[in-house]
């Protein structure tokens, strides 16, 4: 409708214009051929007026001729010849011969100007013309001696404009006809190709709402989906803590038990074996370091397995301190413990998973990386727990060797972070240690659901 608006507008504007300039264009050529025609009949007869003389009787009796000529063929209302200094020396109404007039209306073709236009009949030589109750135009012809540029005379014609206002009326109609057509075929052509542009983007905006409706359906399967995976990772993640914790207690109150048991016996049979040879003596007592070794390391597998309580909600920090003093109790390394703004009370899968965590992070470090000083840093920033366990041994590479069981600890870590929505990160370099570095998110801080943990290691850099 707005483009209906303006082009509308552009062909009342053009069609105006273009009819104005043809309207001219048919006055310019009517009064060019006019002048032509007329001042071959009028220029002979007044070249007596040469140094400012009139026209004698034999030229005004011609001119006369002449004007009733014009008048039957070309409908000449008047004709009028002025001197330069103003005064009409020859007209068809005799009454204005000799009268003397201002020169403005012939000023311009006394300097070679052919003028035409729709006469104006206010002047006082044209009450005659006014009389007549009829359009014309006049023109001003500046008449010249023969055979040279000078001007002696200038003749003003009065001639009826009835056909001429016919011819202008016709060429603007034309005009018209032919920019309004221009118009409406645009316009035409404007309404197809918005109205299949309308029509294409109707039927890409249906196809757009069915995309998306079935992108929301397969966003809200894969949103259940995903709460189903991570409510199942959780779950795994407290029944691998409940096994642990069983093989823990197993362990402890089963085998370390009968271990135990079975060094009180030999105790018994070596007062009994007192008299036995010492090859015999020898071999009870490697018995017996190899019963309490095996006993030490059943006890510390248990101590590993086994949690301490923590309730719903617990201090973290406070768990963490006993777990580093056991460990650096059964292993004789020193663990730097540094906390950073953590809350007192975190709720217990948080808590489990973070000293599930710990645990590896620092076994890891005892059994591979060589290191007796490690770091354990808990800080708290805006709702996510961040956790870094560091040593510096002899770090991790791509040409470590991969056993059956390589990796299980790795694997766990990031399960459990993964089960929480966390994520979890592995930088290592050779020979310049190894850092643990997990992120978790408590009570929902994030603005958007986690898209599960990230697992990444980062060796050599």
């Amino acid at each position: 409708m707005l483009s209906s608006l303006v082009l509308c507008l552009s062909v009342v504007a053009v069609g105006g214009w273009v009819g104005t300039r043809i309207a001219d264009g048919v006055l310019r050529g009517t009064s060019g051929a006019a002048a032509l025609y007329m001042t071959n009949f009028v220029e002979p007869y007044v070249q007596s007026m040469d140094e400012g003389g009139w026209p004698s009787e034999e030229d005004a009796r011609r001119l006369d001729a002449v004007s009733e000529l014009l008048k039957s063929r070309r409908h000449v209302a008047s004709v009028k010849i002025w001197g330069p200094d103003g005064t009409i020396v020859y007209s068809t109404q005799k009454g204005l011969i000799g009268k003397r007039f201002p020169t403005t209306d012939i000023a311009p073709s006394l300097q070679g100007e052919i003028r035409a236009g729709m006469a104006n009949l206010n002047d006082d030589d044209s009450e005659f013309e006014r009389s007549l109750s009829m359009p014309l135009y006049e023109i001003f012809l500046p008449l010249y001696k023969n055979e040279t540029e000078k001007i002696i005379a200038v003749a003003e014609v009065y001639e009826d404009a009835s056909a001429l206002l016919r011819n202008q009326a016709s060429a603007a109609r034309g005009a018209w006809l032919v920019v309004g057509s221009v118009g409406l075929g645009t316009l035409l052509a404007l309404f197809v190709v918005v109205y299949r542009g309308s029509a294409t983007i109707k039927r890409q905006r249906s196809t757009i709402k069915q995309r998306f409706r079935e992108k929301m359906l397969l966003h809200r399967k894969n949103n259940i989906l995903k709460s189903e995976t991570e409510e199942a990772l959780r779950t795994a993640a407290r029944v691998d803590d409940l096994v642990h914790t069983r093989l823990g207690a197993e362990l402890h109150d089963g085998p370390a038990q009968l271990l135990s048991f079975v060094l009180l016996r030999l105790e018994d049979v070596e007062q009994q074996l007192i008299d036995c040879p010492p090859s015999a003596r020898k071999l009870l007592k490697e018995l017996r370091s190899a019963l309490e070794d095996a006993l030490r390391e059943l006890r510390a597998i248990a101590a590993d397995l086994l949690l301490p309580e923590v309730g719903d909600d617990g201090n973290l920090p406070e768990v963490l301190r006993n777990i580093i003093r056991t460990y650096e109790g059964r292993t004789a390394c020193i663990v730097d413990f540094e906390v950073a703004d953590v809350p007192e009370k975190l709720p217990r899968e948080v808590i489990r998973c973070a000293v599930r965590v710990t645990q590896e992070a620092l076994n890891n470090a005892s059994k591979h990386s060589g290191s007796t000083r490690q770091t354990v840093m808990l800080q708290w920033d805006d709702g996510m727990l961040r956790i870094s366990v560091r040593d510096d041994g002899c770090g991790l590479s791509n040409a470590t060797p991969a056993g059956p069981h390589s990796g299980l600890g790795m694997l766990g870590m990031a399960s459990r972070v993964r089960a929480l929505g966390g994520t979890f990160l592995v930088l290592s370099s050779p020979q310049q240690g190894t850092e643990i570095l997990c992120e978790l998110f408590v009570n929902g801080s994030r603005t958007e659901p986690p898209p599960g943990a990230t697992t990444r290691s980062m060796y050599g850099k």
